[in-house]
């Protein structure tokens, strides 16, 4: 186990899982279904499920975040043609999209992995808006010198 996992956590959810097992009745696949689903929410992070939570909901949620070796790609369906193309902002680990049509709000895109923002491209084809962004490497070890 990572040291970040709480094993008493991990018992009380094995309990609760059970519970629907215990009475004797088989529950039914929609029922099976839920339970799979609650328990790859709790477990999973954030940006591994694909949506955001409830409290960060905000305008325009269709978007899709995914992270490839070299990348980390951000796509968008615009719904509507926009006379202009929004306004990509962005530093490393968020992107904000501004001008969004039919939307007054910005939209906060928090990135999975942090990235070079100067190195970034953005296209807009057949209603996707796709922003491709470089991510930051490691840092090369530095010596300082102590005075």
């Amino acid at each position: 186990m990572g040291p970040f996992i709480n094993p008493d956590d991990i018992k009380s959810y094995i309990e609760s899982f059970k519970k629907p097992f215990m009475n004797g009745q088989m529950p039914n696949n929609e029922e099976i279904q839920r339970l799979v689903m609650d328990s790859v929410d709790q477990f999973l992070p954030e940006f591994l499920r694909g949506k955001t939570s409830a409290q960060n909901q905000q305008p325009n949620e269709d978007y899709q975040v995914f992270e490839t070796h070299d990348f980390v790609i951000a796509r968008l369906p615009l719904k509507q043609e926009a006379h202009h193309p929004p306004k990509l902002l962005m530093d490393t680990y968020h992107l904000y999209i501004q001008g969004l049509p039919n939307n007054d709000k910005e939209l906060t895109i928090k990135l999975p992995a942090p990235i070079r923002p100067k190195n970034a491209k953005a296209e807009l084809k057949n209603g996707i808006l796709e922003v491709r962004m470089q991510k930051r490497g490691p840092e090369p070890m530095s010596e300082i010198s102590v005075t």
